[in-house]
């Protein structure tokens, strides 16, 4: 296997600005670590959340909250999202460890909601057709082909080589290679389920290993959401004769750079935000974030986001809405909250006191 990554001026610039960006990130020294942690966890119920749903489960943030709360929560699928926060909070192989088959089975494995230490997933056995969803979870009829399952268990071996061989070799740029892998991996989709999700969560996680060290921050998954039309349509037009060494990689490869463009556009709105919101009491910051981070939530997402007590949530709340920092939605049970019409369309610069 051998892909040479095309480099257009277009795709060195935006990764001219990516690795600038984590020179900057790597300099970090204002955040507090109590801060990093909260966008950590943030970041994480949207990536479990965002890649469930463009794998068709239907769910929201503030119920992915909940079930990682651990909040009794009616949902059949409530052993995989759970399953796809412990996949990203394990991580990947130690430092000198090869990512291989087995390795990646076993992963496979706790994303579906394994338990066991040893669970490893079965290579896929079946013939599978890979289908595009809707923001409303349904099918929109445009299927993915994948390899015949007498061809997975070899390519998806010689595609883990490649991968280690680049990442050590840097003969190639770590994105891109990360970008590629992800392509192949579903363009393969060695398991019988779940390929779409395990190929993002590997994404973050690759990225991760490179060096990149603010993917955790802010959510990779959300940001495909939010491009998730771009998702499927770049997928296709690169899967196409991938195996061939004809395909055009270009249209995934700046699919996966304007997602990571728009990575490093919110963690430097999230710089700016801490820059101003100094004079904030701390418990009022951690709001502000959670808000930014999920637009509109509900108190159950504050409780996890903040720790904090529910009555204190409550009183600081109530202050911030009489402060015309955010706005509230609903009533008792139903209520929601948002920044204020003024502050959704820039950073707060509305100074509040304890």
């Amino acid at each position: 296997m051998h892909f040479r990554l095309p480099v257009s001026q277009e795709i060195l610039a935006e990764i001219s600005r990516i690795d600038r960006f984590q020179g900057l990130w790597s300099a970090r020294a204002s955040i507090p670590a109590e801060r990093l942690r909260r966008f950590e966890d943030a970041a994480r119920i949207q990536s479990v959340a965002a890649s469930c749903r463009l794998a068709g489960i239907h769910v929201t943030d503030s119920e992915v909250a909940g079930m990682l709360r651990g909040d009794s929560v009616h949902s059949i699928d409530a052993d995989q999202i759970v399953g796809y926060s412990r996949a990203m909070q394990a991580g990947l192989p130690a430092e000198g460890q090869l990512l291989c088959g087995d390795l990646l089975r076993r992963l496979h494995a706790d994303l579906l909601g394994g338990r066991g230490s040893n669970d490893t997933s079965p290579w896929r056995s079946d013939v599978l057709h890979r289908e595009a969803f809707d923001a409303g979870g349904q099918a929109t009829g445009q299927v993915f082909a994948t390899l015949p399952p007498r061809m997975v268990e070899d390519k998806t071996e010689e595609l883990l080589t490649w991968l280690e061989f680049e990442l050590r070799t840097q003969e190639q740029h770590p994105v891109l290679v990360v970008a590629t892998f992800m392509l192949c991996l579903l363009a393969i989709s060695p398991f019988e389920r779940a390929n779409g999700r395990l190929a993002r969560l590997l994404a973050g996680l690759l990225l991760r290993r490179a060096g990149y060290s603010s993917v955790p921050y802010s959510s990779l998954e959300a940001r495909m959401e939010e491009l998730r039309h771009e998702y499927f349509s770049s997928l296709a037009r690169s899967e196409t004769r991938l195996w061939a060494d004809h395909s055009n990689l270009e249209p995934w490869l700046t699919f996966f750079l304007t997602v990571l463009g728009r990575h490093r556009e919110r963690l430097e709105r999230k710089l700016e935000l801490e820059r101003q919101v100094q004079d904030y009491p701390p418990l009022q910051r951690a709001i502000l974030e959670a808000v930014r981070e999920h637009g509109t939530v509900d108190a159950a997402l504050l409780l996890k986001a903040t720790g904090a007590n529910r009555n204190t949530l409550k009183d600081n709340l109530r202050r911030m809405v009489q402060r015309g920092v955010l706005e509230k939605i609903g009533e008792r049970r139903g209520t929601r909250y948002r920044m204020s019409s003024g502050e959704r369309v820039g950073l707060v610069d509305i100074s509040v006191k304890p």
